[in-house]
């Protein structure tokens, strides 16, 4: 009875594993797919990317999608949308249809990876525009100012998507408030706005690092969850090496 007991303890906890297995080669099916598309892109072979989103779109969201929130279905859909207007409208410049293919990578690769999402890396690009900003103004310099919070403004636009499905709600939404307010009301000649560039930076800087915390407890849960399968594997064959010893000695004293 111990022995069933044990053997039916580690056939559970392996069997999300075996469940788990499809659903992670779908996404990566996914991902491969998004990759690809933007690959094209670059290379300026519109009409290959566009067979390669209307795969996905044959694919995404599958039997997968059970796992998935209804914001990252939105997020996803509504990027592969602007992604595939892009490359088909004919007013489109290249650049512009490469942004919106990058947009649609990043957000499939937030959605799918588990650790080091792409996104993450532009955290450099964007806190430096900031500190632009910020010394344009100190300096008066009105071109420089708008040249930087043009490119910061582009930027955060395409990787907004990937960052709204790693980051809460709440983070997304203080984020989107700082954009709108340099967007709308900002002006280079006001030297307060200098402490608000510094509040926002503050701001994106603590959004990297909480997506970086993230993925810290991601790596730390599928180390524990490994160490428990391989600890009750252990007793289990500890167990049985008693057992098998047990028997043994018995019939030792049988004889």
């Amino acid at each position: 009875m111990g022995r069933r007991w044990l053997l039916l303890v580690i056939i559970l906890m392996m069997l999300p594993v075996n469940v788990h297995a499809s659903e992670t080669d779908t996404k990566q099916a996914w991902n491969d797919i998004a990759a690809n598309v933007l690959e094209f892109g670059k290379q300026e072979e519109f009409d290959r990317a566009k067979v390669m989103l209307e795969e996905f779109a044959q694919t995404f969201p599958g039997e997968a999608g059970d796992e998935l929130t209804t914001t990252e279905l939105r997020i996803v859909l509504n990027a592969h949308d602007r992604a595939m207007q892009s490359i088909t409208a004919v007013d489109k410049a290249s650049e512009q249809r490469i942004q919106a293919l990058t947009e649609f990578r990043l957000a499939v690769d937030a959605l799918v990876s588990t650790d080091q999402p792409m996104w993450r890396q532009m955290d450099d690009k964007l806190l430096q525009l900031i500190n632009e900003m910020s010394t344009a103004i100190e300096h008066s310099d009105i071109d420089v100012y708008e040249s930087s919070k043009s490119r910061f403004i582009g930027t955060y636009s395409i990787i907004k998507p990937a960052m709204a499905i790693d980051l809460s709600a709440e983070t997304q939404q203080r984020l989107d408030s700082h954009i709108a307010f340099i967007e709308r009301y900002a002006s280079a000649k006001d030297k307060q706005l200098v402490g608000q560039l510094k509040t926002m930076h503050n701001d994106f800087e603590n959004a990297f690092n909480k997506s970086k915390e993230k993925d810290d407890a991601s790596i730390l849960w599928m180390i524990v969850s490994i160490g428990g399968i391989i600890t009750l594997t252990l007793i289990y064959v500890a167990f049985r090496k008693y057992q098998g010893e047990k028997e043994s000695q018995k019939r030792k004293q049988v004889d």
